[in-house]
């Protein structure tokens, strides 16, 4: 397999500013895979993706089958690529199903009912939370570095945060 992911990040926001012009940048990414099965099936949700991509960056946007197939195949190719999930779950199920990428970058998950603040910009479930600790028990490195000039947080200090 041909693949080279830069990074494999958590991102509601998907191709926005940090992703697009500053992760770019810090890992010459050429392309960013985002797999999303609602934003893959609205034509109108991709385009704008396709419209944030910087310059000399070439988003796609799979639903989750696809991703799981192209990974398969030629692991979203040589180019430096940077694998882009909406949601902790996406990223798990994916996970799963074979994408076996070996860190993730957890950059920002909103408030919503339920969820507890892991860290300024990620706000986590409890199973959300389980899901992570089970890529990290699998030997994926689970981090949270909302910008690249932020402080990098392990997955042991948000543990400690939410689990006390």
């Amino acid at each position: 397999m041909a693949s080279n992911i830069v990074m494999t990040r958590v991102d509601a926001r998907l191709v926005h500013g940090q992703v697009a012009t500053r992760w770019t940048k810090v890992t010459n990414a050429k392309a960013i895979a985002v797999v999303d099965d609602k934003t893959a099936k609205d034509e109108f949700l991709t385009e704008i993706l396709y419209m944030a991509s910087p310059v000399g960056v070439k988003v796609t946007v799979y639903t989750e089958e696809q991703a799981v197939e192209i990974w398969k195949g030629d692991g979203f190719g040589e180019q430096n690529t940077i694998l882009l999930f909406q949601n902790v779950d996406t990223a798990k199920r994916c996970f799963d199903a074979g994408i076996n990428y070996e860190s993730i970058n957890i950059g920002q998950v909103p408030k919503a009912p339920g969820r507890r603040r892991a860290n300024n910009t990620v706000q986590l479930s409890d199973d959300e939370l389980e899901e992570l600790i089970d890529l990290d028990k699998h030997g994926v490195r689970v981090y949270f570095h909302p910008t690249p000039e932020d402080l990098l947080t392990t997955l042991d200090t948000v543990v400690k945060r939410l689990k006390g």
